[in-house]
Formats: C-alpha cells, sequence, structure tokens
C-alpha cells in the first residue's frame, strides 16, 4: 500500500469514530514507528480546524479525532425534538434521522443526542403512521412537482359512505407538512365534465396507495388552479377540505390563544383601534377559512364559541349538537 492510500485510509478510519493505535497500525501496515508517526502528522495538518480535533492519548499511545459541530448541538436538539413531537415518523424512519443527526454534532455531546433516540425503544413515542415509507413518498413526490410530471394513484379518503377505488390522474403541485401529517396539493382533470374543468385537492401523503408516473407526459394546469401552499395553510385548521368561507366568532375564553390556532385571523376593533368587547365580556374574531376546518374548531371550543357568521356554518353547528343530544337522549 502507497503512502498516500495509507493516509487516506487511517484518516477515514479515524473520521468514523476509530481510535489508530500506534503498536497495532504499526504491524497491520508493515510501517515503523517514524512513519507512522509521519502519517498522523500529515493528516493532523491537513485536518479543517472548523471540523475536526487531533488527538494523542500518550497513555495509550492512541490517535483519534472529536468532530466538531457540523450543525450546532442546540440546533441539532431543538430539530430533534421537533420531530419528535409531530410523531409524523415511524420509529424505523426516525431512528434513521436520528443516527444522521447525531454525526452533525461534536463528539463530545453525541450521547446527549442519542438519548432522546432512547425514546424509540421505550415505547413512549407513538407515530400517528406507523408505515416506515414516508421518505420514500416524499422523494417520489418531490420529483413529480419538480419535473411537473402527471402521476396516477388510488387514495384511501376518510368519506364515512366507503373508499373510492377509482384510479385518479393529476399533477402535484406542492408539498408540505401541517398537523402532524405531510400532505400534497394536486390538480386533477375531471372527464367527466364536458369542459373538463379541473380542481385543486389536499391529499394526505400517507393515504395514497401506489403512486405512479403517468406515462403521459404533458397535463395543463390553469394559472387560477395553481393553488400554493402559502394559500392552503393560510386558511386551515386541521382540515383542507370544504369551500372557503369569511367567518366572524364570538371568543370568551384567551382570544390570543385562538389566533395563534386560526391562520391569519383578527381581533375586531373600533375606529379608535380599541378591541370590541361584546355584552358577555367575549370578542370577535374574523378571518377566512376552509369550512369544515372551521367548523372542527369551533366544535372542539364548546360554550367559548358562538358563530355570528356565516349561517351555513351556524346552521352546520346546530345541526352537529342536536345529533349528539340526540344520541344521548337514546
Amino acid at each position: 500500500m502507497d503512502s498516500n492510500t495509507r493516509i487516506m485510509q487511517l484518516f477515514f478510519r479515524m473520521a468514523n469514530g476509530e481510535s489508530i493505535n500506534l503498536s497495532t497500525a504499526m504491524k497491520e501496515y508493515h510501517i515503523s514507528e517514524r512513519t507512522f508517526k509521519r502519517n498522523m502528522t500529515t493528516i493532523h495538518r491537513a485536518l479543517p480546524e472548523k471540523s475536526y480535533e487531533f488527538h494523542h492519548d500518550l497513555k495509550t499511545d492512541n490517535y483519534f479525532l472529536n468532530q466538531k459541530d457540523i450543525l450546532s448541538f442546540d440546533e441539532t436538539y431543538a430539530i430533534m425534538k421537533i420531530l419528535l413531537g409531530t410523531r409524523a415518523f415511524g420509529k424505523q424512519e426516525m431512528d434513521s434521522i436520528g443516527k444522521n443527526l447525531v454525526e452533525l454534532v461534536d463528539t463530545h455531546k453525541q450521547s446527549d443526542i442519542n438519548n432522546l433516540l432512547s425514546a424509540l425503544k421505550g415505547g413512549s413515542y407513538l407515530p400517528v403512521n406507523k408505515d416506515n415509507n414516508l421518505i420514500k413518498r416524499i422523494g417520489f413526490f418531490r420529483e413529480a412537482i419538480e419535473k411537473q410530471h402527471p402521476i396516477s394513484f388510488d387514495y384511501r379518503d376518510s368519506n364515512p359512505k366507503g373508499h373510492s377505488y377509482k384510479r385518479n390522474i393529476g399533477i402535484p403541485l406542492s408539498l408540505y407538512f401541517a398537523n402532524y401529517y405531510f400532505y400534497v396539493i394536486i390538480y386533477r382533470e375531471n372527464p367527466e365534465d364536458e369542459k373538463n374543468n379541473g380542481k385543486t385537492y389536499v391529499y394526505r401523503l400517507d393515504r395514497f396507495s401506489n403512486p405512479k408516473m403517468h406515462p403521459r407526459k404533458q397535463l395543463t394546469v390553469p394559472d387560477d388552479k395553481r393553488t400554493d401552499e402559502a394559500s392552503i395553510r393560510n386558511k386551515s385548521y386541521l382540515m383542507n377540505s370544504g369551500s372557503i368561507i369569511s367567518y366572524e366568532f364570538i371568543y370568551r375564553g384567551y382570544y390570543p390563544a385562538a389566533l395563534d390556532q386560526l391562520p391569519n385571523s383578527r381581533v375586531k376593533k373600533d375606529s379608535e383601534g380599541e378591541i370590541v368587547k361584546t355584552a358577555d365580556g367575549g370578542v370577535i374574531i374574523y378571518g377566512q377559512m376552509f369550512f369544515n376546518g372551521a367548523k372542527m374548531w369551533v366544535q372542539g371550543q364548546g360554550s367559548k364559541v358562538t358563530v355570528k357568521a356565516p349561517q351555513s356554518l351556524i346552521t352546520a353547528i346546530k345541526d352537529e349538537l342536536q345529533e349528539t343530544l340526540n344520541g344521548y337522549e337514546k
């Protein structure tokens, strides 16, 4: 083995966390002490200062490297906490992501990140999706979005009447994460419509079945159908379905918490900039969001919320409450 090849091999072994012992290396590479130490000096001088610390343990004659932070420890720790908190990835994928993140921090601090991964083994990490193919799916849809390539797919929806097994064809426009799940925005044509008026839909990534690139090379997406991720986010609360409505709620709780939950919501103020208060001490919150998301949010607030508008939402809430009462009267 020539000198350059040996030096590269020694470096990569040390970079992977291995300690190289002087006596062992001399026997393994059939070299003298002087040659080995010269090789170590070459590695030491060539090391990028921002990436590694070179160490020689005089007692054991072991040579090793400590990796410095590639990504700061606090940033890595925060990312790990966020990923664990979202519960989006299955245990295997979360473990793989965590191990890759561990390699980005200082060697001395890697155990602290590994301690976070212990939650996967202890059973306290409960993913919302137990499958371990999200990364693969994200890669598939990312490619389709970049190439603007049509795809064909089946989808397991949450329709109480049952799942539709009709094969769909559409073009993915965007992919985003919100409220525990990844979502894909897809423009889908409607061949049953004489004018072929298509529509933009929001799908949950984990509910796709057998998505494939479609042989059709082109699918025209009208400009008014190119709903982007930001637009969806600004009108969503847990559900991205139903028509977009303009709403007004009377809220009697701690209103800043409500504003945090409702994208782009506002508190009604008078002409002098003072918050308008109702007779019972509530405030009026208004904005725009998807109908089903608004309905879900109102139902979760109980008596703290009264819907002022629109009438369609008022009617839906009343009907839902009446059905709930009927269930208790049986």
